[in-house]
């Protein structure tokens, strides 16, 4: 049963967690959601285009996703278009980001950037788009 009142307050309030799930909750994940929490405002994921080849979506060299601290894409600071074969790969980025937070990891080590979904033309598809992932402490 978790032990943290804040986070408790978290589970159940902002996300509705059941008493029924919340007794599943580990000593462990209460740990690195804890840890989670301690981070959370201070950092956040950017995902900057380094290059875009027939991109339907128009990403253009120099658009970048912003990720808000947490998991909310920041529409004020984003600048690249939204498009569902740029952000299925970044949600695997930020699988590595919230892991680096859950067991303390070094938060500002680079991480490994991505390419849309779309594989280009010559491969099956038209355009393609690269990525570069940083992390950012928020000021």
């Amino acid at each position: 049963m978790i032990q943290d009142e804040m986070l408790k307050g978290f589970l159940v309030g902002q996300l509705g967690m059941s008493d029924e799930d919340l007794a599943k909750i580990t000593p462990e994940i209460e740990e690195e959601l804890r840890n989670i929490g301690s981070k959370a405002g201070r950092y956040r994921v950017v995902a900057e285009v380094v290059s875009s080849k027939y991109c339907s979506a128009g990403l253009k060299p120099g658009h970048k996703y912003v990720i808000a601290p947490g998991q909310q894409i920041n529409l004020g600071e984003s600048t690249a278009p939204l498009c569902l074969g740029a952000l299925a790969p970044l949600g695997q980025r930020m699988g590595v980001y919230l892991d680096r937070m859950a067991h303390n990891g070094d938060m500002t080590a680079s991480m490994q950037g991505f390419r849309c979904t779309d594989p280009g033309l010559g491969k099956g598809g038209l355009g393609t788009v690269e990525f570069k992932v940083y992390i950012e402490e928020v000021q």
